[in-house]
């Protein structure tokens, strides 16, 4: 096939099953946690701080992992993820003690960190800007279907050799094929790798690009004139990179959107179970219906994006949020003996809003045209620490809120708080910069669809 010949689309591949392993060996720990709770005599308490600090620490780690990636190269942070986090794996499976498993899950999470940041700069510096949303649509399908297979593996393994710690012993050498990928398939640079053809980098970046730029220097924050840089870079300080307004708004609706989305597909089963008093399986599958409708949504966010709205990207993330807000004021609704097909429709219809939102989708290449790939990294670690610090919140928070009632729990609290973070979070975004015409995507549609030249290259927004 031609496009298996395309190196951006091997890269991309590598990239993709990166991701996919990453949140396959992410998610196998809250698949096991009962084997795992009984096998150490964990507390509720235990466990929950144990979960708490993959959280915390995966939150921490995003800025650093954005700037070591941008320093080193996403290659190499790519390969520090990856070896990092199946290390961690495999010494999880030799804990003995509840404080034990806190700590290797907190070092588990930072490694964990390291992939977003680097692949997100891939895609961003592998693919043109017409290209984009769907090259990293693609990427992001890995994080919706990690989730949903991670059972059908972690737990027969667990039952066929009789302990959870064989699955960690097992899935710590999934990392091993994937490192080989990235080795042999993945470059920091198109126009460095020797096998991409001089078509394939006139498709990337454009003749004119590549006739006036082959400057080494690859920190974009560093650079005194644009030949410095390599094709498809501009000159960007760290001033317009950390004193963004759009880089801030984009940190604020992260927190809103991933204290919704992880708030909901973490509780699902539990609301299912406990107020809906649907089977324990039935209850299950609700978290999976959230998932498969994220994956639909960053499948279908990333073709809009690219074809319908012509390479915007905030009018997807405004969508989103109203949408989602409506799904789960719906979903507030719901009694004992609702039909479950209404119950599956709502959830689905949340799941393909959540992934609709800036943490879900898109984010690279937005971060690239607003700055520029090079500092995807950096600007990525930044808002990612936003939506984790709000994943970390929602555990604690959630359950706050349950009431507690003699018919049983209600939920509907926090389905209205997580609606109301939906609506947050697309606020956030009216206030962005749409950088394909230079103002909010709200201000371009009252004022007649003008576009507005950028203020200066050198000037955060």
């Amino acid at each position: 096939m031609k496009l298996a010949s395309e190196r951006r689309y091997q890269m991309l591949g590598a990239a993709w099953l990166a991701w996919l392993v990453n949140y396959v060996d992410w998610t196998k720990t809250a698949a096991l946690l009962p084997l795992i709770v009984a096998s150490l005599g964990m507390s509720t308490h235990q466990s929950g701080w144990m979960l708490f600090a993959f959280f915390i620490c995966y939150a921490a780690t995003q800025p650093v992992a954005g700037f070591v990636t941008d320093l080193v190269g996403a290659k190499k942070a790519l390969a520090l993820s990856v070896g990092g986090f199946s290390v961690f794996t495999w010494m999880m499976a030799m804990v003995n003690t509840p404080q034990q498993l806190l700590v290797l899950n907190g070092l588990f999470g930072i490694f964990a960190g390291f992939e977003v940041t680097s692949a997100s700069r891939l895609v961003a510096t592998w693919f043109p800007m017409r290209t984009r949303g769907r090259a990293f649509a693609f990427h992001q399908t890995a994080f919706t279907i990690g989730p949903v297979i991670v059972p059908f593996i972690a737990v027969p393994i667990a039952h066929a050799l009789g302990s959870w710690r064989w699955t960690f012993v097992i899935m710590s050498f999934f990392g091993l094929p994937v490192l080989a990928l990235i080795d042999r398939f993945i470059a920091d640079r198109p126009e460095r790798d020797a096998r991409v053809t001089d078509a394939e980098l006139h498709y990337i970046f454009g003749e004119e690009e590549l006739a006036k730029k082959r400057g080494g220097l690859l920190d974009p924050a560093r650079a005194q004139s644009a030949e410095q840089l390599p094709p498809g870079e501009r000159i960007t300080p760290y001033r317009e990179i950390f004193l963004n307004r759009s880089i801030a708004l984009m940190f604020a609706s992260g927190f809103f959107t991933l204290l919704a989305g992880w708030g909901l597909t973490t509780w699902l089963p539990t609301y299912g179970y406990r107020e809906l008093k649907l089977p324990l399986l039935i209850a299950g599958t609700l978290a999976s219906i959230v998932w498969a409708g994220q994956f639909c949504g960053v499948v279908v966010g990333g073709i809009l994006s690219d074809k319908v709205f012509g390479m915007k990207r905030t009018p997807i993330w405004i969508l989103g949020g109203v949408v989602m807000a409506m799904a789960l004021i719906w979903a507030a609704t719901f009694k004992p003996g609702v039909g479950l097909p209404i119950v599956y429709l709502a959830f689905f219809i949340a799941g393909f809003a959540v992934a609709c939102t800036p943490v879900g989708q898109l984010f690279a290449p937005y971060l690239a045209e607003l700055l520029t790939p090079g500092a995807v990294g950096r600007s990525l670690g930044v808002v990612v620490l936003g939506g984790m610090i709000g994943s970390a919140v929602a555990q604690p928070l959630t359950a706050y809120l349950v009431v507690t009632t003699p018919a049983g729990p209600r939920f509907w609290p926090a389905f209205v708080l997580f609606a109301a973070c939906g609506v947050l979070g697309s606020v956030c975004v009216c206030g962005m910069v749409e950088p394909q015409v230079g103002r909010t995507y709200l201000g371009y549609l009252l004022a007649g669809r003008k576009v507005r030249q950028w203020k200066s290259q050198s000037q955060p927004f």
